[in-house]
């Protein structure tokens, strides 16, 4: 009977570690997306991470849904009437975490990046403390209601990074790409069933995701092509497969016609390939040049068919520009977010600000569309510092020279890039990825991660760095 029992447990273990689990559960948030099933999407979710924490010592696993599970569930046009099945699955959930604590004894010791965090997770329960409007809003149900999130939340993602083991760093960006992939079936899905998606969607700047608009789905291509890249250089024989999928999720950013997408993420793909060519072997370079020079042949004859199926699309594109501009209209709210920062500099004035501000009421968080400025104005001084020390912490964990943190740091430097015209933190598609790649880097075995060719000459010798 124990044999019997070791042997499902080894294979229960291998799957869960294995790319089929993170294809199938992606295949999952993919086809779930277009469906209008909240509690029972979470309902399952909360079922498949009961599942693992019951069978698995290692929590590597969970990072998937943790990841992924965010992109199922229709935030947008959605409804969330939970029913008797979703509280079941709930408390079967809190069991299985109470089991796993219980006959695995684990350990509860914060990683560097979480510890870097807590600092500016706790200016969120204080932010808007001694705000002029702190009565008047009732500031300090937000104090509570953050505290209640805030404990659990770190808790759990304490548990899970200690005692998850990223024995292979490549795990990490097999869900990166993973994620990539699920959010351009859902652009490229949105963009074959709309009856008129040129006319009614992209030319009037009307396209969402089932969980969010634009922003989004550029954020998360900000993460997975460079994972595509990566997965290129690990894998030889692929290299042309993820090269395309890297030019698809490009491609996916441009079907939401933000304005941010076109103006960064043709260059950011050209960044991300040179980048790449930057570290390669040089016996491996001449696969990826011709890998990316027939998707750019193919994004031509693709450009050329659809202009010659319709021909004004260009000139009805430029005047598109030509009245939206490059602006990306932030100036206004930038001004607005400093006036409300200098209102109370030290603890900000919470996520709402002022009931019945433009993006500041009861139903939506005010948003700065600069990260930086986000903290300042909801979480003052206290906040902003809390996210420097975090920004510090996050730099510092990918200055290493293997190719795991070369692209780690390519990632970080994006996302910080474009988090100067948009608010990343803490939106949850920002957020989830953000996690598995500091959890993933704390807990990697570089040991099992192949180091960067690069060498540094002492004289006539080299050694390798």
């Amino acid at each position: 009977m124990s044999l019997a029992r070791t042997k499902l447990q080894n294979a229960l273990t291998s799957f869960f570690n294995s790319e089929i689990f993170i294809a199938l559960y992606s295949a999952f948030v993919a086809i779930v997306s277009f469906l209008d099933c909240n509690a029972l999407i979470l309902s399952v979710i909360l079922l498949v991470l009961s599942f693992i924490f019951f069978t698995q010592k290692d929590l590597k696993p969970v990072f998937v849904p943790l990841t992924l599970s965010y992109f199922s569930l229709r935030f947008i046009e959605g409804v969330f009437s939970l029913d008797w099945f979703f509280y079941l699955s709930a408390a079967v959930f809190v069991c299985s975490v109470i089991y796993y604590i219980a006959v695995n004894r684990p350990s509860f010791r914060p990683t560097k990046n979480l510890n870097a965090l807590f600092f500016y997770a706790a200016s969120y329960v204080v932010a808007g403390s001694f705000a002029a409007n702190y009565m008047a809003d009732k500031l300090y149900f937000q104090q509570l209601m953050m505290l209640a999130m805030l404990v659990p939340a770190l808790a759990l993602l304490v548990l899970l990074a200690a005692n998850s083991d990223f024995t292979d760093p490549e795990y990490v960006f097999k869900i990166l790409f993973a994620m990539g992939t699920v959010i351009a079936v859902q652009c490229f899905g949105v963009a074959i069933s709309a009856d008129n998606y040129f006319e009614d969607i992209f030319l009037k700047d009307l396209f969402f995701l089932n969980w969010g608009i634009y922003s989004g789905p550029i954020t998360v291509v900000l993460f997975s092509v460079p994972a595509c890249f990566y997965l290129a250089l690990k894998h030889k024989k692929f290299t042309f497969p993820l090269v395309l999928a890297a030019f698809l999720h490009i491609a996916a950013g441009y079907l939401t016609a933000s304005r941010a997408a076109f103006i960064a993420l043709a260059p950011f793909l050209v960044v991300c390939f040179i980048a790449t060519l930057a570290v390669m072997p040089k016996g491996d370079r001449k696969r990826m040049w011709i890998s990316f020079s027939v998707c750019v042949g193919l994004v031509l004859v693709a450009a050329l068919v659809f202009a010659l199926l319709n021909k004004d699309i260009f000139s009805r594109l430029l005047d598109l520009f030509s009245v939206r501009g490059l602006d990306l209209g932030r100036s206004k709210v930038w001004a607005d977010s400093i006036a409300y920062f200098l209102e109370n500099p030290v603890f900000g004035l919470g996520l709402l600000h002022h009931q019945g501000t433009p993006q500041g009421n009861a139903s939506y968080i005010w948003m700065s569309h600069n990260t930086f400025l986000q903290a300042l104005a909801s979480l003052g001084i206290v906040g902003f510092t809390g996210i420097m020390i975090h920004t510090v912490c996050k730099y510092k964990t990918f200055f290493k020279r293997n190719y795991f943190s070369y692209f780690g740091l390519l990632i970080v430097i994006s996302t910080e890039l474009y988090g100067l015209i948009d608010c990343l933190m803490p939106a949850p598609y920002y957020v989830f990825p953000l996690f598995l790649l500091l959890i993933g880097a704390d807990r990697a075995h570089y040991e099992n991660e192949r180091p960067l060719p690069l060498r540094k000459k002492y004289g006539k010798t080299e050694t390798p760095l």
